[in-house]
């Protein structure tokens, strides 16, 4: 219902005397329903009578008009408009008038109506439609809502640290791929859950944000990068699973950014998975309360579309970006019955009311730590989950609600503006990180001037082998394996000569690169094969003089030969036709 009219009969009689007692400042002259409908209609429509009313409103009450006009779609948004503002026009005095349930200050009284007989519920109140009409030609719009930006500080308070994901994300891929490829990732054969032996396996292969739990709600704290980068890559195109192990499906592709945009595609189209299950603190998301949650895919959609108004390489403060989204009126919402999540008890409905704060801002944290800063979309800035100021427990004594609650900053990298569709390219941008100065000698020995720093050693791992804290070995067999998934002999060189003074490199170390990068592709598989051992000299000889046999075979020693395996069954019927069984 959305007629002005219609929702003035909804009212009862002693409402109706109520709303034109306030708005034209008398008491009605009659008392019958038809006349006190008919003269606010009037009243309401009338700008001769609605522009004193709305001057004479406070600031706060005139600004919540022209949010409710041009933001709220004629709906009491509370929460949104405190959030903004700081404060909400209401009555002020215990015995204040209750409007339906909220105590709106009876000076905006006469602008809401229920659209329902009886309907007391908050989401029934509505501005009708013609009274929307008439108020966006009295008011001006509020100005529109911008997302602040953040600078940080050059000393960060104590226990924050900045993790810059996209520089890192390409080492810790690669270091993946060479998991699967030796069979090292095992998983549950019907949730496809990685064992915590694998994630503490890839944790020492990625760079994790904590190394222990400091925080006795947080467990798992340890293993958000790895269990984000095995949860993707599991649904991703490159992987398949057999039995309980994930293996390499599919080879990936030579640009790095485009196999990260491959992964994140198909993860924000995976209805499978639901990121808010890994807020494990909160009760109640299976049995009842499992079929009122939304569906994923348009979350994360949500939450992409406000990720694409933040600026490239700007840090932006987290409980900011929450609260734009919030503001603006987003769409972002965990379940439409939050009454049956809850924490202690499932007889308490401690969420039955609950906040954006206490839900979506909880699925967003998840959502941008474990997935986007993953794969190298956003850097990060990270507190302890039980630091000072991130959580403020309203049902007890829990130190953090998810292991997610450190999160303080966060900033979209060029791979994320790609990824995203931002831009066309990708072009990675120059590290603010310190760069760590090297020697390298003889025999590809390698000697950092001093402690080098987490992602390099992650990097140089990749290729090296480290034998003190400041000493690597380049290694020909990890040089193989790296570019055989996707590492590169040049990015390798690139790093070496960034960090070593002298403008070249030593004689012996160029040639091991120029020789890896020369046999980078040096034995092509082309598929597998069979050894058959025959039985005597003679019928290897009439094997290899056949015609059509000898084709297809090969003589390995004097009484075996081998043949290719999808050949099996027609070299099986030409021995038989032969006179010779297969056993």
């Amino acid at each position: 219902m959305s007629g002005l009219q219609a929702a003035l009969e909804m009212e009862t009689v002693d409402t109706l005397k109520k709303r034109y007692a306030i708005y034209f400042g008398v008491r009605p002259k009659q008392i019958r329903k038809a006349w006190l409908t008919e003269a606010l209609a009037e009243g309401l429509s009338d700008e001769a009578y609605m522009k004193p009313y709305l001057q004479g409103l406070s600031d706060l009450e005139r600004a919540f008009i022209e949010e409710t006009v041009f933001n709220y779609k004629g709906f009491i948004e509370k929460s949104r408009f405190e959030a903004k503002y700081g404060d909400f026009p209401e009555n002020k005095e215990r015995h204040g008038m209750f409007y339906y349930g909220s105590r709106l200050a009876e000076s905006l009284s006469v602008f809401f109506y229920s659209q329902e007989r009886y309907g007391w519920d908050s989401s029934s109140i509505k501005m009708p439609d013609e009274l929307l009409v008439v108020l966006r030609e009295l008011v001006d719009e509020p100005e529109a809502d911008t997302l602040a930006v953040d600078t940080l500080p050059e000393t960060l308070p104590d226990g924050y640290q900045v993790f810059e994901r996209e520089q890192v994300a390409q080492s810790e891929f690669h270091a993946l791929l060479m998991l699967l490829q030796d069979k090292q990732i095992k998983v549950s054969d019907k949730t496809g859950v990685a064992s915590l032996a694998t994630l503490k396996k890839v944790a020492k292969e990625v760079h994790e944000y904590y190394d222990k739990a400091s925080c006795r709600e947080a467990k798992g704290m340890e293993h958000i990068v790895s269990f984000g980068w095995l949860r993707m890559m599991g649904n991703s195109k490159f992987t398949r699973q057999s039995k309980t192990t994930l293996v390499q499906a599919k080879k990936t592709n030579n640009q790095f950014a485009d196999n990260i945009k491959d992964i994140w595609d198909q993860w924000i189209g995976n209805r499978k998975f639901d990121e808010f299950n890994r807020i494990d603190n909160i009760k109640g998301q299976t049995g009842k309360g499992k079929r009122f949650f939304t569906d994923v895919a348009p979350r994360r959609d949500d939450i992409i579309g406000y990720l694409k108004d933040c600026p490239s390489g700007v840090w932006i403060n987290f409980g900011d970006f929450s609260k734009y989204m919030f503001t603006t009126g987003s769409g972002l919402d965990i379940t439409t019955m939050p009454g049956y999540l809850y924490i202690y008890n499932s007889d308490w409905g401690e969420f039955c009311n609950a906040s954006w704060d206490q839900l979506e801002a909880r699925y967003l944290r998840c959502f941008l730590l474990e997935y986007a800063a993953t794969l190298g979309l956003v850097d990060v800035v990270m507190a302890a989950p039980n630091e000072e100021g991130v959580y403020y427990d309203d049902f007890g004594d829990m130190e953090c609600l998810s292991r997610y609650d450190g999160l303080r900053f966060f900033r979209l990298t060029s791979l994320g503006s790609y990824v995203l569709g931002l831009t066309d390219d990708y072009e990675s941008k120059p590290t603010e990180s310190k760069v760590t100065s090297l020697s390298i000698h003889r025999q590809g020995r390698i000697v950092f001037d001093s402690h080098p720093e987490p992602w390099e050693q992650q990097f140089l791992s990749l290729y090296a082998v480290k034998s003190k804290e400041t000493d690597w070995k380049l290694s020909r067999k990890k040089i193989m394996e790296a570019t055989q998934v996707g590492g590169s002999v040049a990015e390798l060189k690139a790093f070496l000569t960034d960090r070593e003074s002298q403008p070249f490199l030593p004689e012996d170390c160029e040639g091991l690169l120029k020789q890896a990068e020369a046999n980078r592709e040096g034995v092509k598989l082309q598929g597998e094969a069979l050894i058959m051992s025959c039985k005597s000299k003679e019928i290897v000889d009439l094997i290899m003089n056949d015609k059509v046999l000898s084709k297809w075979c090969q003589r390995l020693g004097k009484l075996q030969i081998v043949i290719p395996q999808n050949k099996e069954k027609a070299f099986r019927d030409s021995l038989n036709e032969m006179g010779v069984g297969v056993v």
